[in-house]
């Protein structure tokens, strides 16, 4: 994200109005506190339980972008992910109503490059994780093994023709896409055309999310500690953000 597409850091909460309003989530570190591995990740069913009455007050106006797979969040969620529209892999593949699961082919160039950080990372006790549309290396466990690891995936990138991602205590390779190019196209779908959208997320790989809102007239809501960003507001963490739900669910 390039700097001068950042402002200053907000520290305000978001309005308590639904109104025309299209909500969209990124998910780890947003709807759900990050964990040491990717798996270990808890989804709550209190969570499942306010995402159920959110797409019931909003239909067709609820997303979660995020850059797991849609068929892992499928396997977080369950049949809950189905009752709005999901995008995955940092928005390279997206499911919705209308549309149905949307996704490009895997690049062979893609397996190449997850063999060689699967082996990476055996060899230098990081996580490995493996995405329908990339690859990514965990080091939250072994922070002091970041430079090294980051220099792997980005000389991987770089040979595979891949796109780099960071992301907190992680750094992946993938096929293009990006969050904010799937809220705009998210936005297209008659349920959602001609109303304001509003895109929670917590780290650098959501930032293109904020823009795009702010493009469509909208915000971007930055969760956790300030930071410099595109974001207009900010929530504390992930349990304010499920306040913040609870808070408009009642009203």
């Amino acid at each position: 994200m390039p700097a001068e597409r950042l402002s200053a850091t907000p520290d305000r909460a978001p309005p308590l109005s639904l109104g025309e309003t299209s909500l969209f989530f990124d998910f780890d570190g947003t709807l759900v506190d990050l964990a040491e591995t990717p798996d270990a990740v808890v989804v709550e069913p209190a969570l499942l339980t306010q995402l159920d009455a959110l797409a019931a007050r909003l239909p067709g106006r609820v997303a979660i972008i995020s850059g797991r797979s849609i068929a892992q969040l499928d396997a977080m969620l369950g049949g809950h992910a189905r009752l709005f529209a999901v995008a995955g892999s940092h928005g390279a593949e997206r499911r919705t109503p209308d549309e149905g699961h949307v996704t490009p082919q895997a690049p062979q160039a893609l397996e190449r490059a997850a063999a060689e950080l699967a082996a990476y990372a055996a060899a230098n006790d990081l996580v490995f994780e493996a995405k329908s549309l990339g690859a990514a290396l965990h080091y939250r466990t072994r922070p002091d093994r970041e430079a090294e690891a980051v220099r792997f995936v980005e000389q991987v990138a770089e040979t595979r023709k891949l796109t780099l991602q960071r992301g907190k205590m992680m750094v992946e390779v993938r096929s293009p896409g990006d969050k904010g190019a799937a809220l705009t196209t998210l936005m297209a779908a008659p349920t959602m055309a001609g109303t304001t959208p509003l895109f929670f997320g917590d780290d650098v790989t959501d930032e293109d999310g904020f823009v795009a809102a702010a493009a469509l007239g909208g915000d971007g809501v930055l969760i956790g500690a300030p930071r410099p960003t595109a974001a207009t507001y900010r929530l504390g963490d992930v349990n304010a953000l499920r306040d913040w739900i609870a808070a408009i669910l009642e009203t």
